[in-house]
């Protein structure tokens, strides 16, 4: 049997939630069915994400092989119509016969022939990322939905609701973010021994953070908290693993309150099992969500988690998840991350994310369709 080609296709590989999913499907998958190749508007040879595609012997094409100022602002001018001239050059060449879709990128495939099989991942709200703030998105995907069959693909049972009300269909299928267990749950070294390594200081008690400095992950909000705590708990340390557009504001603020010689910032990681175990809370106080992968992998190592109540029930999966509105006070949650006598309500079994079978149903959808 010939395999199938299949494209995933963002605009970038960084190492955030949905890149990593990303870089989990194009490996985890069934190699002797499919032959997987990753499309970016861009290469970041600094992505551990994409460091990992590549070892794993995973293609990766960029639209725009060189990134300097020229090209930038000639891709601002002229990227409506060679985006999607590009695009079709290499789904020819390549002979992909299916691309799935990720972010903000509908918008360059109206162009693709119908005999390209089209999925769609709404990794956020669906409001947010496929409807109203996003009108060419909308355009798009409606437009992909009548003439291209394109398959939605939602992350939880609200979200199929959501997208299959926007788009008046009933076709939308739930592929929930799978984790691989096994990397999170069997690290072979001590917490003490991760710590040691990365520069943690001895007998701290250690708040983690996963995740993109973007707005939509609350960090200044999250640094405040953390001023509280270590008000209550001198031994506090913080632990923040991610790169975005506002690192430097944050590390300005961590400055302002004088809390350096209590945080840690590391980039570009690809051992985020071994930094989740070396953490003894897990705090996540985003501003709205999809379904966050990274909160589930902290579940999966067994951490106690603390997160907005802005995120959808169904990532709870362990009475250690504990839920609270972001417009408490940062004193209120303080008190929560130090009583570990409170509780949450799992909602879910975290075996609902074995990536093991979310990547199955995928590989149906490519091989087969719904």
């Amino acid at each position: 049997m010939n395999k199938v080609v299949v494209a995933e296709y963002i605009t970038e590989i960084v190492d955030n939630g949905a890149e990593s999913l990303i870089r989990d499907y194009a490996i985890m998958m069934d190699r002797s069915k499919i032959e997987p190749i990753v499309i970016v508007h861009r290469y970041h040879p600094e992505s551990a994400n994409e460091k990992l595609l590549r070892e794993n012997n995973v293609k990766i094409i960029a639209l725009y092989p060189h990134w300097n100022l020229p090209v930038r602002i000639i891709k601002k001018m002229t990227e409506k119509w060679y985006i999607p001239f590009k695009l079709n050059r290499i789904i020819k060449k390549e002979k992909i016969q299916v691309v799935h879709a990720h972010m903000r990128v509908l918008k360059y495939l109206t162009r693709v022939s119908k005999d390209v099989r089209l999925l769609y991942t709404c990794h956020n709200i669906a409001e947010n990322f496929v409807g109203i703030s996003e009108p060419r998105e909308h355009q798009a995907a409606k437009l992909l939905i009548e003439n291209n069959n394109l398959q939605m693909i939602a992350l939880h049972d609200e979200m199929r609701k959501d997208i299959n009300k926007i788009f008046s269909i009933n076709s939308t299928v739930v592929v929930r973010n799978g984790v691989c267990f096994s990397r999170f749950q069997n690290v072979n070294q001590t917490k003490e021994q991760i710590r040691e390594k990365i520069g943690v200081p001895k007998n701290k008690f250690v708040i983690g953070h996963v995740g993109k400095f973007f707005a939509q992950k609350n960090h200044e909000y999250l640094i405040d908290v953390f001023s509280e705590v270590i008000k209550k708990r001198e031994d506090a340390f913080l632990l923040l693993v991610g790169a975005g557009e506002l690192l430097e504001k944050i590390t300005d603020k961590i400055k302002r309150l004088e809390l350096e010689n209590n945080v840690l910032i590391l980039s570009h990681r690809s051992d985020i099992p071994e930094l989740l175990k070396a953490m003894d809370v897990f705090l996540f106080p985003s501003l709205f969500e999809g379904l966050p992968v990274s909160l589930i992998e902290a579940q999966a190592v067994g951490l106690r988690c603390v997160c907005s109540d802005t995120i959808n029930p169904e990532a709870f999966a362990s009475e250690n998840t504990i839920a609270l509105s972001i417009k408490s006070s940062p004193s209120e949650w303080a008190n929560v991350i130090l009583d570990d006598s409170i509780k949450g309500k799992a909602v879910v079994g975290l075996d609902e994310y074995n990536m093991e079978t979310e990547i199955k149903k995928l590989e149906r959808l490519y091989l087969n369709g719904v």
